[in-house]
């Protein structure tokens, strides 16, 4: 089986490659707008129609030529995905990029036989942590200390900048053997407010509150934004601060929520969570709002879809049981249904006909698993 994963790695560049990289940010912003006023002239303009044009906008524009010709490509694929997602109804109109916002562009490893087998514009050195990108040449890179060569076939690479800090993403495609589905190596999955995760083996993850360690200095930060100047440079310094102390809360929760998720997903090969209609969960009329700001701070969804991506970065089968499945009203034991376990002030299900206590969301892990193999047929 195929598979295409994502490596990143912290790059270092040099004056000179960081000027080119800004340089390159600029031309295919330059070139994604050009051709999306190209697009609102004449809607009937496909992809291929678009690509023709770019060597009479870099006779006109020579700085065009000074940066990576697949970036300016790359520029133009992403320009026509948003214009595919628009007419299909998944996203709004392509809009004008802006400097600053989201700075990134994308270069594909190209191979030639001309140059020999061995031959890629794109080659990540392990041993000298290092990577050639095309125009930048050999960059210093970080991350992956253990890793002593990058697996499978590169397919391009993606240079984005956040805050002060240069990232490369490398997409790799892999082969990886199918396991073969077992229920000893299956286990449910319960996320909740109180405990973020808790797993039908008998394992709790708490929930950290990292939002309560940054709120008090954003809040600050905040009220100092307001008695700026709107554009002079401490609006800009102080916006810059509030924008920092917003990454180093994704960061934690991010390096957290990979840590808990490696434990769970280590020795298992079927992952089983129940699927959750997150907006409703939200609704003032669902729930109060000292519950919508807890389930807002465990962000659900970031912990479903973080789940579902080490699995398929892995190989393992994720699946997700029907939303109206009643995991928490159902004993895991005996399958009495219990219609008060509705109400989350109840943390512990104490079966009426088997007698069975057990915590709320291990038993809810528990049916999860129990559900999902049926669903899937292994049970």
């Amino acid at each position: 089986m195929k598979i295409t994963k994502a490596y990143q790695f912290r790059l270092y560049p040099t004056k000179e490659q960081e000027v080119l990289i800004h340089q390159t940010f600029g031309c295919t912003r330059f070139l994604y707008n050009q051709m999306l006023e190209e697009k609102k002239k004449d809607k009937m303009l496909s992809k291929f129609d678009l690509f023709k044009k770019i060597p009479e906008y870099i006779k006109n524009y020579p700085f065009l030529s000074e940066v990576d010709s697949c970036s300016l490509r790359n520029s133009i694929t992403d320009l026509m995905i948003g214009f595919d997602r628009y007419y299909k109804k998944l996203g709004g109109y392509p809009n004008y990029q802006k400097r600053g916002v989201k700075e990134s562009y994308r270069t594909n490893c190209n191979r030639s036989s001309y140059k020999g087998k061995e031959y890629a514009s794109i080659e990540v050195d392990m041993k000298e942590k290092t990577i050639t990108l095309p125009k930048l040449k050999k960059v210093k890179i970080r991350g992956y200390r253990k890793l002593q060569k990058l697996p499978g076939r590169i397919h391009n690479a993606t240079i984005k900048q956040v805050g002060y800090k240069y990232y490369v993403s490398v997409c790799v495609e892999e082969e990886l053997e199918i396991p073969v589905m077992s229920e000893k190596r299956a286990i449910g999955i319960d996320v909740g407010v109180k405990n973020m995760v808790v797993t039908s083996d008998g394992e709790y993850y708490e929930n950290p509150d990292f939002l309560k360690k940054y709120e008090r200095r954003i809040k600050g930060y905040q009220q100092e934004l307001s008695r700026r100047k709107k554009g002079s440079k401490n609006y800009n310094n102080t916006l810059k601060k509030i924008e920092e102390l917003y990454r180093k809360l994704k960061n934690a929760r991010k390096k957290y929520l990979e840590e808990v998720v490696s434990k769970i997903l280590k020795g298992k090969e079927i992952i089983l969570v129940e699927r959750l209609k997150v907006k409703e969960m939200l609704s003032k009329e669902n729930n109060p709002k000292s519950v919508r700001k807890s389930i807002s701070n465990v962000m659900f969804q970031t912990i479903l879809q973080t789940i579902e991506y080490k699995c398929k970065w892995s190989g393992k089968t994720f699946h997700q049981i029907s939303t109206y499945y009643p995991s928490s009203q159902i004993c895991s034991e005996c399958g009495y249904k219990d219609a008060t376990m509705k109400d989350y002030g109840k943390r512990e299900y104490i079966c009426p006909v088997c007698k069975t206590k057990i915590e709320r969301d291990y038993n809810a892990s528990r049916n999860i698993l129990q559900e999902g193999l049926r669903e899937l047929k292994i049970a």
